[in-house]
């Protein structure tokens, strides 16, 4: 193996946290900062033009492909999980959509024992990261930040009409999902600027791109931590077929997302002693909760067919239309191609009882492609039951210690039979809202499910037939004070020296909404985590009732 090369900092993942890390870690130019994306540079066009999402979810060197393992309870299906493989990581190849989750959520956190990550602790660090367009700096929201967020300047009029026939249902209306409480519905929030997505590699690398401190490898796949004892050392990567070793005087950081940190601690021999001893892995350090609490969202479409060409759909008769916006986007970064085709949503408590949402719904002005993709053929349009806070949670464990096998994702969807209730009273809202008067003009047969499929027991089928991931595997490098989790709430993996965990696997529970925006709040807390850094000040805010009030 060739000698290795050190920095002070070696980050693992040039994701939405990664690449928060490598900006402010390498602000100081006294700290020599490595960071390792697997994946390439992120020249694609399809990662810049906004629309070109389309053709990410499935990209054979972009993505990683993955795909769950067999799913019993959602009929034995293996259910798609696309992932960025690229600098920017899933970043590059999302929605786009800016979301927080609610206030609640992160008082969660606190109170299972992590000291410094209620939502008073953590709205100051999603404010350092934000330039916000709409809102501009108010108690939940600033400019000057490197992460812009923007609203689209037009709309689909299906998504127009979807907005009219919730206020029809005096369903509310919310303006801002990112302030004092996320029920209602509204137009999303999205990180474009000026027509082009904004990843976390062109938010935060870009500007440090020209910093002599800061090293960027991309094609390195890390195989494992270096450690001598207890203490992590440095990393070795696969470059092609030559192993290289990297090592690191202060920290190894680990943000390779839910599903590759903990397949790098466990390689690393970090983990569950036993199960790696069957793969042929010294165990280096016994920590069971690697790879545990997996958790992912779950949802499933309700769709219909359009009458007129308005939606977004993939056929010959809209290749005239789409020069058109083609045209736009290159002389004006407007149109189709500038979207997201996610253009409104809303958050609902199908539990009056709830102290907060329990189903995101999506709507898409076109053919919902689940599986795969964004945007599929015909025409019509989808509304999407999303189930916010599930009970079922699963493991990601290794299939071998060769480092480029994939390993087992079983999120354990619909294990855990409470998580059918929501998901059915979603459905009948959604049926209520295609219903109302705003889109009788719109509006033919409902054909998935369909109207034949009405009982709870027909839906409950359903749904493990027609249901998929919404892309948010968090929790597998779990957060905590107890032994059941694998870092403390400094970040640090419990037992080894100098290894850290920053990205969304160390989220305890997930968060009701998408998670690209908390991954880039972990990344930005985390940063002063690893410098030693004073925490921001806390806002001076309170959650009650399930409401932020600001505090005299």
């Amino acid at each position: 193996m060739p000698e290795a090369a050190a920095f002070d900092y070696v980050i693992v993942g040039g994701g939405s946290a990664g690449c928060v890390l490598a900006n402010r870690l390498s602000e100081d130019p006294n700290n020599s900062v490595c960071l390792i994306e697997a994946g390439t540079r992120d020249r694609s066009p399809f990662i810049h033009i906004p629309a070109g999402m389309v053709a990410l979810m499935r990209h054979k060197t972009l993505n990683w492909r993955y795909e769950t393992a067999q799913q019993p309870a959602a009929a034995g299906r293996n259910l798609y999980v696309p992932r960025g493989k690229v600098l920017g990581g899933s970043s590059a190849v999302n929605g786009m959509i800016y979301m927080r989750g609610h206030p609640l959520d992160y008082d969660d956190w606190a109170a299972l024992g992590n000291n410094g990550w209620a939502f008073k602790d953590v709205l100051p660090y999603f404010k350092r990261s934000e330039h916000n367009e709409i809102f501009g700096d108010n108690l939940f929201h600033s400019t000057g930040g490197l992460l812009n967020i923007s609203k689209l300047k037009s709309f689909n009029p299906l998504t127009d009409a979807f907005l009219e026939a919730t206020d029809s249902l005096q369903l509310p209306r919310r303006e801002d999902v990112n302030s004092d409480d996320s029920d209602g519905f509204g137009f999303r929030q999205l990180n474009i600027k000026n027509g082009r997505r904004q990843s976390s590699a062109s938010a935060f690398i870009d500007p440090a791109r020209g910093r002599k401190n800061l090293t960027i490898i991309t094609e390195g796949h890390v195989d494992k931590v270096s450690l001598e004892g207890k203490r992590a050392t440095g990393i070795e990567m696969l470059v092609g077929n030559e192993r290289r070793r990297i090592a690191a005087r202060r920290e190894v950081i680990l943000s390779a997302g839910a599903i590759g940190s903990p397949a790098i601690l466990l390689r690393s021999g970090i983990g569950d002693g036993f199960e790696l001893g069957a793969l042929g892995i010294k165990s280096t350090h016994h920590l069971p909760a690697v790879g545990r609490n997996l958790q992912d969202h779950l949802a499933s479409p309700v769709k219909f067919a359009s009458a007129g060409s308005e939606s977004y759909s993939l056929s010959w008769r809209k290749a005239p239309w789409l020069v058109g916006e083609a045209f736009k986007y290159v002389f004006g970064r407007r149109g189709f191609f500038a979207g997201n085709n996610l253009e409104a949503g809303g958050f609902i408590r199908t539990d009056p009882t709830a102290d907060r949402p329990d189903i995101q719904c999506g709507f898409l002005p076109a053919v919902l492609n689940h599986q795969g993709g964004v945007v599929g053929a015909g025409r019509g349009f989808t509304f999407l039951n999303i189930l916010l806070r599930p009970k079922s949670k699963g493991a990601l464990t290794l299939t071998s210690k060769d480092a480029h096998a994939m390993p087992s994702i079983d999120p354990g969807f619909l294990t855990n039979e409470d998580d059918f209730a929501p998901l059915i009273r979603g459905f009948r809202l959604a049926r209520r809202i295609a219903m109302a008067p705003a889109f009788d003009r719109y509006r033919r047969a409902e054909f998935m499910p369909g109207p034949d499929v009405q009982t709870d027991d027909e839906l409950k089928n359903y749904v493990r037939n027609f249901s998929g991931s919404v892309f948010h595997p968090v929790g597998t490098c779990r957060m905590g004070s107890d032994a059941e989790s694998v870092v403390d709430s400094d970040l640090r993996v419990r037992g080894i020296a100098g290894l850290r965990v920053v990205d969304v696997s160390i989220m305890p529970t997930i968060i009701g909404g998408n998670t690209g925006a908390p991954a880039v709040m972990i990344g930005e807390k985390g940063s002063d985590l690893v410098l030693g850094k004073a925490p921001l000040p806390a806002a001076n805010v309170a959650v009650r009732n399930g409401k932020v009030v600001a505090l005299a």
